[in-house]
């Protein structure tokens, strides 16, 4: 069995800025060994939640940059988690409207288990009844 390597989302964001000259190439190392079929990567849901925030939050990246780099990289036969299919959901639902990553989240869970998902939220209760139609 290959070798499994969970990464933070220290490692995350430094591979997707490219913004340090060590700690970023070593990041680069880290997925193309994943790449080369070395290894298989993990990335667990709360570490592209907070991914998402931090690099929306106080880097400003876009939404359309961030999930389309996310969503090609989740997507590779080489990173693994039990719930890939809801986080591919989720960043495909963080692309197409203007909820929070959060919430596209809910929406995703509640969708693929078939689910009822009961919110406050006004914005999340509208998408999620277009969801129905």
């Amino acid at each position: 069995m290959k070798e499994i390597i969970l990464v933070d989302a220290n490692v995350l964001i430094r591979f997707l800025l490219r913004d340090h000259p060590k700690l970023s190439e070593e990041a680069k190392q880290i997925f193309l060994r994943g790449e080369k079929g070395e290894v298989k990567i993990y990335i667990d849901e709360v570490v592209i939640a907070e991914t998402v925030w931090v690099l929306t939050s106080f880097y400003k990246i876009g939404r359309e940059q961030l999930g389309q780099s996310l969503l090609k990289l989740i997507s590779q036969d080489w990173m693994i988690n039990s719930k890939k299919r809801i986080i591919i959901q989720t960043l495909d639902l963080f692309l197409s409207c203007r909820l929070d990553y959060i919430d596209c989240w809910l929406l995703a869970v509640s969708r693929i288990n078939k689910i009822s998902l009961k919110t406050f939220d006004k914005m999340l209760e509208k998408v999620s009844k277009q969801d129905l139609l």
